[in-house]
């Protein structure tokens, strides 16, 4: 059951930080740490965190994959090997 939780997290996860998401998510992220130093980070790297945000798309992608598709290969094996 966790691991359908932890999927669907990673689900979201990999949805909110896709990188063709990245023209809605940009602007709501600048607006909300706008004033602060960590907004004035963000403007100065624009490139950098849209490869963070990239490299957490894809795994975000590989974990909700594995966690909800199970552990289907223990089930599918013969209980006996002779």
């Amino acid at each position: 059951m966790w691991f359908k939780i932890r999927g669907y997290v990673a689900g979201a996860v990999a949805f909110i930080t896709c990188p063709c998401h990245l023209i809605i998510i940009w602007p709501v992220l600048l607006v909300l740490t706008a004033g602060t130093a960590f907004g004035a980070w963000l403007a100065q790297n624009q490139l950098l965190v849209a490869a963070l945000m990239t490299v957490t798309f894809i795994g975000g992608l590989g974990l909700a994959y594995r966690w909800l598709r199970g552990n289907r290969t223990a089930a599918c094996r013969p209980n006996n090997l002779t």
